[in-house]
């Protein structure tokens, strides 16, 4: 007979698992705009990317409840967005980051109706921002 798991412990598998599943959603969602030639106005990138994200993680993980944050985006570079996402499983709540820079064609002047292109995506689960799930 084993021991049931710890919150430690239900909080560590939970963070595996969502660690692996940031990198399934990355890898999918950049070969899928890379493959579509996904153009996206450099003023909805962030949501547009957000969303896209959202619902990788409805579609991939039913037990995964995933939000984004629309006051958390920051903008770094003209071309390059920073967004924060809140998320639970049955054992932890936690928080992801991501970040996408995109393409623009040269010569063109940025504003927020440029036509862009996703470069890259990357979704990261940081240990540190999982907690064991209080009910």
């Amino acid at each position: 007979m084993t021991d049931p798991l710890t919150g430690k412990e239900l909080v560590q598998k939970s963070f595996e698992y969502v660690d692996k599943l940031t990198k399934e959603c990355s890898k999918f969602l950049l070969e899928d705009y890379n493959r579509s030639h996904r153009k996206i106005q450099l003023g909805s990138v962030p949501k547009e990317v957000s969303n896209d994200i959202v619902r990788w993680f409805e579609r991939r993980d039913k037990n995964i409840r995933l939000a984004s944050e629309p006051d958390s985006v920051t903008r770094p570079l003209p071309t390059q967005f920073r967004m924060q996402f809140k998320g639970n499983t049955k054992d932890a709540d936690f928080s992801l980051d991501s970040s996408v820079v995109v393409f623009v064609v040269p010569g063109s002047e940025i504003s927020d109706s440029t036509i862009s292109f996703p470069k890259t995506l990357v979704v990261i689960a940081d240990r540190n921002k999982f907690t064991k799930r209080k009910i």
